[in-house]
């Protein structure tokens, strides 16, 4: 789980939401319908997620997808299995 977007720029404000990225490992589940599974009852922050499988997101850096490339550079890592940051393309361990 990666933060990304004002928040772990900093420049957090009152109207900021956390953006959140769960890169998952495989998912049954459509694209949309992701989300609100993944979704905590309870947040101190208004929360928007981005919710992808492994596969998904490394097509998208490989496609040269601008906004997964903001989201691996600027993102700071809030929960990751061991391997897990290994295993993603231009995602480093911190």
């Amino acid at each position: 789980m990666r933060l990304f977007g004002s928040m772990a720029r900093g420049e957090r404000n009152v109207y900021a939401d956390a953006d959140l990225l769960i890169v998952l490992e495989t998912s049954d589940l459509p694209l949309k319908d992701r989300s609100p599974v993944y979704r905590p009852s309870e947040s101190p922050v208004p929360l928007d997620l981005t919710v992808c499988t492994r596969a998904e997101m490394e097509r998208e850096l490989a496609a040269g997808n601008r906004f997964v490339q903001r989201i691996v550079a600027e993102s700071r890592v809030l929960f990751a299995r061991n391997d897990e940051t290994a295993a993603t393309p231009g995602v480093t361990a911190e």
